[in-house]
C-alpha cells in the first residue's frame, strides 16, 4: 500500500520578523546619523585639544624612556634565544642522522653508493693512471 502525499503548488513564507518592525531606516534616523557623523568629522578636522597633545606627549616620553632603560635587556634576551635556537637546530640534525642510522642500515648504504657514483659522474675529476709498457721495468 503505498500512501499518497499532496504537494502543496506554492509555500507561504512568512518573515522571521514580526510585520511592525521596519527593515530600512526612517528618515529621522538618517538625519540623526547625518548629524552626528558631521559633528565628527569637523572635531576631527579642529585637531586634538590641548590636554589631549600633552597626553599624547607624556604617553610618547615614557614609552622612549622604557625603551632605553630596556634596551641592554633586549638585547641579552635576543643573544639567549639565539644561542636557544642555535643549539636546538644541532639537536635536531643530530637526532635526524640518528633516526636515519636506526632504521635502515641498508638505505644508508644505498645512499653511500649513490654518492659515490655521483662523484664519479659529475663530482671529482677523474684520476689518470700511468700505463704501463711491455718495456717498463716492475
Amino acid at each position: 500500500m503505498t500512501e499518497s502525499r499532496e504537494q502543496p503548488d506554492a509555500v507561504a513564507v512568512e518573515p522571521p520578523w514580526p510585520d511592525d518592525v521596519a527593515l530600512e531606516p526612517t528618515d529621522a534616523e538618517i538625519e540623526a546619523w547625518v548629524e552626528e557623523e558631521r559633528r565628527r568629522r569637523q572635531t576631527w578636522l579642529q585637531g586634538p585639544t590641548a590636554e589631549e597633545r600633552a597626553a599624547f606627549a607624556r604617553r610618547e616620553r615614557e614609552r622612549r624612556l622604557a625603551e632605553l632603560e630596556g634596551s641592554e635587556a633586549w638585547v641579552t634576551e635576543r643573544a639567549r634565544q639565539m644561542g636557544r635556537y642555535g643549539r636546538d637546530a644541532q639537536l635536531a640534525a643530530e637526532g635526524a642522522m640518528s633516526l636515519f642510522m636506526k632504521w635502515s642500515r641498508h638505505t644508508f648504504e644505498a645512499l653511500i653508493e649513490a654518492g659515490r657514483d655521483w662523484e664519479e659522474e659529475f663530482g671529482r675529476p677523474q684520476r689518470r693512471r700511468r700505463v704501463q709498457m711491455d718495456d717498463d721495468p716492475d
